[in-house]
């Protein structure tokens, strides 16, 4: 951390502590919060395997390590980067699953809205590309809809990206306002596009 201070959330100092499994003091400064953070970071470079994460007295013995590290996602206190493709055409998810590895992600790939929603519930994202049309217009739109009411309802960071053949300026339109992040018709060059602008966020 910068000796500067930096204005921390309620929620993400909730969940500070709750990922450390430390009881929050009444009072709050930058050094109990440090002294948070670095309990966290001890846990992290822990080498052995984590059945349930070790805690004191107020530990959560439900906590399972699966959680622990959904929650040390949400409060953006992972190191790892891990993406989500939703798209039905297979050599698309194979092209950027290999794309976005070559760039240090950890790639999750789903072929429809079901099992993509299940992945979505269980895992906290950086970001989801997902095509509008998986398989059909309406089911991509139900698809950014419970995307980002997921997001919104987790506090979550998760960038999402609709990526579509389609030209029409009435899906861009829907699409923003639904929630997505970016819109990216696939003309040329849009891989490269769409790894810029991961890269600028």
């Amino acid at each position: 951390m910068s000796e500067q201070s930096v204005v921390i959330q309620k929620e993400t100092v909730d969940l500070i502590y709750k990922i450390a499994e430390i009881e929050k003091p009444q009072t709050l400064d930058d050094e109990a919060i440090k002294y948070a953070l670095h309990t966290i970071e001890k846990k992290i470079n822990n080498t052995e395997p984590l059945e349930i994460i070790p805690g004191g007295s107020s530990a959560d013995e439900s906590y399972s390590e699966e959680e622990w590290q959904r929650d040390l996602r949400i409060a953006g206190l992972s190191g790892d980067k891990k993406i989500l493709v939703v798209d039905d055409i297979g050599v698309v998810t194979y092209q950027l699953k290999i794309l976005f590895q070559k760039i240090g992600f950890e790639v999750d790939t789903a072929k429809d809205i079901y099992s993509a929603a299940k992945l979505i519930r269980k895992t906290v994202y950086d970001f989801i590309v997902m095509d509008l049309f998986v398989s059909t217009e309406r089911e991509g739109f139900l698809l950014l809809d419970e995307t980002k009411k997921t997001v919104v309802a987790n506090n979550l960071k998760t960038k999402i990206i609709v990526i579509t053949a389609s030209a029409k300026g009435e899906h861009k339109v829907k699409c923003l306002n639904r929630g997505a992040n970016m819109f990216l018709q696939k003309d040329t060059g849009w891989q490269e596009e769409l790894v810029k602008y991961i890269d600028s966020v």
